[in-house]
């Protein structure tokens, strides 16, 4: 999924996509009451396309931000799912055995961050519990 897709989502859940220099260490964030998302525009591009989906799950779900109670479940949850929906389960096999389980080869092929192949690979270590929300 490109980052077409990931703003073609976003213009059907009425959210507005905004790209703007952000703190040093923030890459994006999602203001529920304004229905915006923001991202830094000093990011690259699998950077920018990381970030969209990431606060684009934290939209679906409404989310009031990432700290204080619950704070921590979103966070958890919105990272599960931006793993989820880029990184194709045949693709990251691929690559896996390509590029000998290097995490940041295996980023560059499937077109995402570090991070999210890692959060991607927890996913696969805990097989079904995670699956099944504890994550």
């Amino acid at each position: 999924m490109g980052e077409t897709d990931l703003l073609a989502q976003a213009l059907t859940l009425g959210i507005h996509v905004r790209y703007r220099p952000l703190a040093p260490g923030l890459c994006g964030c999602y203001l529920d009451t304004g229905r915006l998302i923001v991202i830094d525009d000093a990011l690259s591009a699998p950077q920018r396309r990381c970030t969209l989906a990431h606060e684009l799950a934290h939209a679906r779900h409404g989310d009031h931000g990432c700290r204080g109670v619950g704070g921590g479940k979103a966070e958890r949850r919105a990272r599960r799912e931006t793993a989820l929906q880029l990184i194709d389960p045949r693709a990251y096999a691929s690559a896996e055995i390509v590029y000998e389980g290097d995490v940041w080869w295996i980023a560059a092929e499937l077109d995402v961050t570090v991070q999210v192949v890692e959060d991607y690979r927890l996913l696969l270590h805990d097989g079904g519990t995670v699956l099944g929300g504890v994550w």
